[in-house]
């Protein structure tokens, strides 16, 4: 797609990139498996990242809805992972 193109319709395109978030990905059976293969409990498997805070659905939703309201931003991607360095982006 050209830019002018881009331009003349107004669009934009952002992404979230969250990591280690409760869904039907990431379920309960998963974060049992994972917490038991790494030694750890699951609370600690799920905060396990630079905050020490599990980060939620809405911690997600949130940064979604932000994205939708920066009107003037685009080619944004907005990591929503409470700091785990292992699934930045390279």
């Amino acid at each position: 797609m050209r830019s002018n193109t881009i331009s003349i319709h107004r669009i934009r395109s952002n992404a979230v990139n969250a990591d280690r978030i409760r869904s039907g990905l990431l379920d309960d059976k998963m974060i049992a498996e994972r917490s038991k293969a790494r030694g750890v409990s699951e609370a600690d498997y799920m905060g396990g990242n630079l905050l020490g805070r599990e980060v939620l659905a809405e911690d997600v939703a949130q940064a979604f809805l932000d994205l939708a309201l920066a009107e003037k931003t685009t080619a944004a991607v907005v990591t929503v992972d409470g700091g785990n360095i292992a699934a930045s982006l390279r």
